[in-house]
């Protein structure tokens, strides 16, 4: 192509087209809130594996657990520690279990920010 003459190159016109579809996939997330629903569904999921685990140490132990995923983790119930993704580290879910109404409670520390972050009532 001259210098003189007017118009795009068709690696101009590509590089636009581009740029323009990564800007628009680097905001696709944005624009669903796919980050948030991914976060709740990973807040919910850790909440699962945190009843299943006071579940059966009540059900071994027969007795009330007071404490928190330390403490599963101490007691081999667990293998990690687990935590809100929303805020970033130290979130640590509200835990109690009672023996003899075989109620457990689990808990996100934002579930009121944020109502997503709930155990659904089926599950319990």
């Amino acid at each position: 192509m001259n210098k003189n003459q007017r118009g795009f190159s068709v690696y101009t016109v590509i590089s636009i087209i581009a740029f323009l579809l990564l800007v628009f996939v680097l905001t696709l997330p944005q624009f669903f809130n796919l980050d948030k629903k991914e976060k709740a569904t990973q807040c919910v999921h850790n909440m699962k594996i945190i009843y299943k685990a006071v579940d059966n140490y009540m059900k071994d132990r027969k007795e009330d657990f007071n404490g928190d995923t330390v403490d599963l983790i101490r007691t081999g119930y667990m293998k990690k520690t687990y935590e809100c993704p929303e805020d970033g580290p130290g979130d640590k879910y509200i835990i109690e279990g009672h023996y003899d109404t075989g109620k457990i409670i689990v808990k996100c520390p934002h579930e009121e920010e944020f109502p997503s972050h709930r155990l659904p009532p089926s599950f319990k």
